[in-house]
């Protein structure tokens, strides 16, 4: 399963990274530090990736500097449902969470506090998404 990692942190961009290669069939394709950046690779990708390297989730941080990304996950679920999405941030307050909600985001995960629910999250849509496609 293929997943685009969007988070400014570099730092936190690569300790995700490092994460998501460790787990069996998960690889990152792309990693972007905007919303602009990432809402043209996510894109881009779908139109002209194999199908073997088109994107299949996203963990998106919800504060990024070019503003919040609620708008650009609003856009990735209206453009390609299919893709899973996990906001994962160090905003976690209700609202936050009711903005992800509101936008399409699969799950919400609290940086400081579910760290350790990432991986298990991510190896959980793998075996679904590998089923579905078999």
């Amino acid at each position: 399963m293929n997943i685009c990692i969007v988070e400014d942190s570099i730092p936190i961009q690569e300790r995700l990274r490092r994460l998501i290669e460790q787990l069996p069939k998960l690889h990152v394709t792309g990693v972007a530090s905007d919303n602009k950046n990432a809402e043209r690779l996510i894109f881009k990708q779908q139109i002209v990736a194999k199908p073997e390297e088109k994107i299949h989730a996203i963990v998106l941080d919800s504060q990024l500097p070019d503003g919040n990304s609620m708008e650009l996950l609003k856009k990735i679920k209206q453009g390609i449902p299919s893709i899973k999405v996990v906001v994962f941030t160090n905003h976690a307050s209700d609202d936050c969470r009711l903005q992800a909600k509101r936008a399409g985001a699969d799950e919400f995960l609290d940086k400081s506090t579910d760290c350790n629910q990432l991986a298990p999250l991510l190896q959980h849509w793998e075996q679904n998404f590998f089923e579905s496609t078999t």
